[in-house]
């Protein structure tokens, strides 16, 4: 077996490794096909114990690297990456963008760094927990020093054989397969709210998402091992992944009972401490002053996120302690059970649980009071935030038809925003989709139809139908109903020259121009609307942004929900543009956009969002902040 060990712990039998009096190793609970629940229940009780023993030094570890990465190791990227943007002239990174960027050997240069220290940072973050973990279960004293070189030969190792798949499995895998191993340089990794909206909105594309994502955590389930066998089994990446694949073949469903049960746990746990947080200040706020009652929402908001930190450093902790478990067994190493009681705690010990449950009440008490001031305020501004119905309201309609038209106008929307499209001989049309097949069932191209052809077709969602319009029609129908049209130019890369000339001369048969305003994503054609017609208000659209804003002669930006930050609305403002933030579809992010405020909001759920709009701009936040603040532990928010 000393092959299959790590450093000094190869086999979990040498010095501070002989197996203790009264710890027998973990038996095995099932090697093949489904999992037995009661079989689970033993293994994981008995990880519970391990996880217990050293849960204060596990704890310090993810605080202490958590704040390493946030903040000395995402300010040096930030940094990097804008000297990256700065060498190829750009303001930043999209879809249609990064094609500059690579083609700059200094941008390609400093994103090969920016990528090699993220991979040492996260590799480093995670090796440690493991090889900590590892150590207790071979039955090895907590040694710093011992730690410390096993970790140095870990990253060693993996760093000697840097590949492209294990910055894939870090910073996509990990993240995206929700299996609770996180790390603050990759907690923004995830599929955009948008992408997801466009997928839910069929029964069809419904489907192909829950299909995608189950591939997703699969894989993921997969590819769980990988770390713990480069630490424990001293395995090259590759190699980490090959053992990976094959110890899961046949255990699928019992590792997903073993990492299931405490990760649905701590996920139920942590939503149930916040709704209890939530009915307790709501309640507060019946019962006390208004300056009590923003104390008590402070001290709430600091509490949830002290006990989230425990909820899911204790969660992290346990995951790694049964994915170690799991690989020693496939090593076909022991588990040292280690048990401890009160009284052998040495003094020590005891000061370093107070040590550590002092710096947690201390963040409580900063966390509360930095909180406080604001607690009291109303963000009156926030009535002037408009509510922008996206694609109409799909609460009452189809996306981008009349029914869903008039159906965000009842709600009282502001504006309706609305995609337009050109057909085949030349017309506009209101549809976001080019393929017709989830919205109709009918794999058809709208620039390869007619507009005779377009108007036949019947689209559903929802449970509504209704026709697509033309450009004209809709325009018409928002004139008669008093409502404004953000209007959407779709530009698919197939119109035929002259197409700007012809949307605006159609837009111009309607006589709304004036009275609507205009964006798209396509630059040039923000850029020449502008330019051609400079009275109108025209903003570019930005999807899956990196940096900063882009640079537009437009009058606003509408930027996707999950590229936007304050920081870019400041931008926005010092270049007196304005911002609007798409497709925003849930109360607790309404809320903290309101609260900001942006100048305009891009929603599904109009009337959720007219009502919040009312409720942010005239009650104090003490009264709705707590719940948007902790939502990210919230399962049901």
């Amino acid at each position: 077996m000393a092959e299959m060990g790590f450093g000094s712990v190869d086999n979990g039998m040498k010095t501070g490794g002989q197996r203790q009096k009264n710890s027998p190793a973990l038996p095995p609970i099932l090697r093949q096909g489904w999992p037995k629940f009661l079989e689970a229940v033993p293994f994981l009780a008995r990880i519970m114990k391990l996880s217990h023993a050293r849960i204060f030094r596990y704890l310090g570890i993810i605080v202490l690297m958590q704040s390493i990465n946030g903040f000395v190791v995402l300010p040096v990227i930030k940094y990097l990456f804008g000297k990256a943007l700065e060498a190829s002239s750009l303001s930043n990174i999209t879809d249609r963008t990064y094609p500059a960027i690579l083609a700059h050997p200094v941008s390609v240069a400093l994103l090969i760094a920016i990528a090699m220290i993220a991979l040492i940072a996260v590799s480093l973050q995670f090796t440690t927990i493991v090889v900590m973990v590892n150590r207790q279960q071979s039955g090895q004293p907590p040694s710093v020093w011992a730690m410390c070189q096993d970790v140095a030969k870990c990253l060693g190792r993996l760093l000697s054989y840097p590949s492209p798949v294990m910055l894939a499995y870090f910073f996509l895998a990990l993240p995206m397969g929700g299996l609770g191993l996180s790390s603050v340089l990759i907690q923004g990794v995830g599929i955009p709210p948008f992408i997801t909206r466009e997928y839910l909105k069929a029964p069809l594309s419904t489907g192909i998402y829950a299909v995608m994502i189950a591939a997703i955590i699969y894989a993921n389930l997969r590819l769980i091992l990988t770390l713990p066998l480069l630490v424990v089994g001293r395995k090259r990446p590759l190699a980490a992944v090959g053992e990976s694949l094959r110890a899961t073949h046949k255990n699928f469903f019992r590792h997903l009972l073993l990492l299931g049960i405490p990760l649905g746990a701590a996920v139920l746990g942590a939503s149930v401490m916040v709704e209890l947080l939530v009915w307790g200040t709501d309640l507060a706020d019946s019962l006390v002053t208004a300056q009590t009652s923003a104390m008590l929402a402070s001290i709430s908001i600091g509490l949830g996120h002290s006990l989230g930190f425990l909820i899911i450093g204790a969660a992290t902790v346990v995951m790694i302690q049964v994915l170690v478990a799991l690989c020693r067994e496939r090593l076909g190493l022991p588990v040292i059970l280690e048990e401890r009681s009160l009284a052998h705690r040495t003094a020590q010990q005891r000061g370093t649980r107070a040590s550590l449950a002092s710096v947690a009440f201390g963040l409580v008490i900063s966390v509360s009071f930095s909180a406080m001031p604001a607690m009291g305020d109303t963000t009156e501004d926030a009535e002037n935030t408009l509510v922008i119905g996206h694609r109409g309201y799909s609460g009452g309609g189809v996306e981008n038809t009349l029914g869903g038209l008039e159906a965000a106008a009842a709600n009282q929307a502001d504006i309706v925003e609305a995609d337009f499209q050109e057909t085949k001989d030349g017309h506009f049309v209101a549809s976001h989709d080019t393929n017709l097949l989830m919205v109709a069932g009918r794999n058809q191209n709208i620039y390869e139809m007619t507009l005779v052809e377009v108007q036949a077709v019947t689209v559903r969602e929802g449970g509504f139908t209704d026709k697509i319009p033309t450009m004209g029609q809709y325009l018409k129908r928002a004139d008669e109903l008093g409502i404004q049209v953000l209007v959407e130019l779709k530009v698919t890369g197939h119109e035929k020259a002259g197409y700007l000339k012809r949307f605006l001369a159609e837009v111009d048969a309607t006589g709304t121009t004036e009275k609507n305003i205009y964006h798209s994503l396509n630059g040039h054609a923000v850029q020449e609307i502008k330019k051609q017609r400079p009275k109108l208000r025209v903003g570019l659209t930005v999807a899956m942004s990196f940096g900063g804003l882009p640079k537009t002669n437009g009058d606003f930006y509408t930027v996707e929900q999950a590229s936007f930050s304050e920081e870019l609305l400041a931008e926005a403002h010092a270049r007196d543009k304005e911002v609007y933030v798409w497709t925003v579809n849930d109360q607790a992010t309404i809320r903290q956009l309101l609260s900001i405020p942006v100048d305009g909001i891009v929603t599904d759920n109009v009337k959720l969002a007219v009502d919040n709009r009312a409720m942010v701009a005239t009650n104090p936040a003490s009264e709705y902040q707590v719940g948007y603040s902790l939502a990210y532990l919230d399962i049901f928010r």
